[in-house]
C-alpha cells in the first residue's frame, strides 16, 4: 500500500504564530500554485483523504478536480495538534517556562491544556489503522506536517510488531516520541511516499 502524504500549502498566517488545529485559512493565489505543482506528482483516480481544517480540504479538492476524483474523505484525526491557549498566539507571547514544561515531557504533557502527543498518536493510528484496512493499493492524504511524522511513526512501529499487533498505552508513548524525534522539515506543498508492508493491511 502506497500513501502518498501531501502537506497543506502555506497558510496566511506565518510560522511566528501558533496555529495548530486553528482552522486557518490558504491565499487563493498560493492554492492554486500549490495545487498545480502537487498535482503533477500524484496518481489518478485515487482515493483522497484529508484533515477537514481548510489549508488541508481546500487543497484536497483542487487536486480531486485535477486528479479526476469524484469526492474526498475529510477525517478529524488528520488534524494538527491542538495546542489549547496557545492557538493564535505569537511564540514570542507564549511563556518560555512553558515551553519548557513540554519538552521535559513530550508525551504526555499538554501544550497550552490542549493534546498530548499520545493524544495524537492514538487519533492519527485510528486513521492508518483505516487506512490499512480499505486495502487501496494507492491512497493521497493531505494533512499537517505533524500527521505526516505520526503517520510515518505508526508505519515504523507496526513494521517491527507485525501486522496484527495493537498498540497499548506504551506503545502510544513510543510512536508519539517517535513523530517528535523526526526532525526532518516537511515544506508546505511537500509531497512524501510511505510504502506499508502489504501484510499491515490485514491489521485491525
Amino acid at each position: 500500500m502506497k500513501l502518498h502524504l501531501v502537506r497543506h500549502p502555506q497558510p496566511i498566517l506565518d510560522k511566528s504564530y501558533c496555529y495548530g488545529s486553528s482552522d486557518v485559512a490558504v491565499a487563493a493565489e498560493t492554492l492554486e500554485l500549490c495545487s498545480e505543482l502537487v498535482a503533477s506528482q500524484l496518481p489518478r483516480g485515487v482515493p483522497i483523504c484529508s484533515s477537514p481544517l481548510q489549508r488541508c480540504a481546500d487543497l484536497a479538492l483542487a487536486l480531486a478536480q485535477a486528479l479526476g476524483v469524484e469526492s474526498i474523505a475529510l477525517d478529524s484525526g488528520l488534524q494538527e495538534m491542538h495546542f489549547g491557549s496557545w492557538e493564535l498566539r505569537a511564540w514570542d507571547d507564549i511563556a518560555w517556562a512553558e515551553v519548557e514544561a513540554w519538552n521535559r515531557d513530550l508525551a504526555h504533557h499538554a501544550p497550552g491544556g490542549g493534546e498530548t502527543l499520545v493524544n495524537v498518536a492514538q487519533r492519527v493510528w485510528e486513521v492508518f489503522d483505516e487506512l490499512c484496512l480499505a486495502r487501496v493499493s494507492d491512497t493521497i492524504v493531505v494533512c499537517h506536517g505533524g500527521s505526516i511524522r505520526m503517520l510515518r511513526a505508526c508505519a515504523a512501529w507496526q513494521a517491527e510488531h507485525g501486522a496484527g499487533a495493537a498498540p497499548d498505552a506504551t506503545a502510544f508513548e513510543a510512536i508519539a516520541l517517535r513523530a517528535a524525534a523526526d526532525r526532518r522539515d516537511i515544506g508546505f506543498g511537500e509531497v512524501l511516499l510511505l510504502e506499508v508492508a502489504e501484510a499491515a493491511q490485514l491489521a485491525g
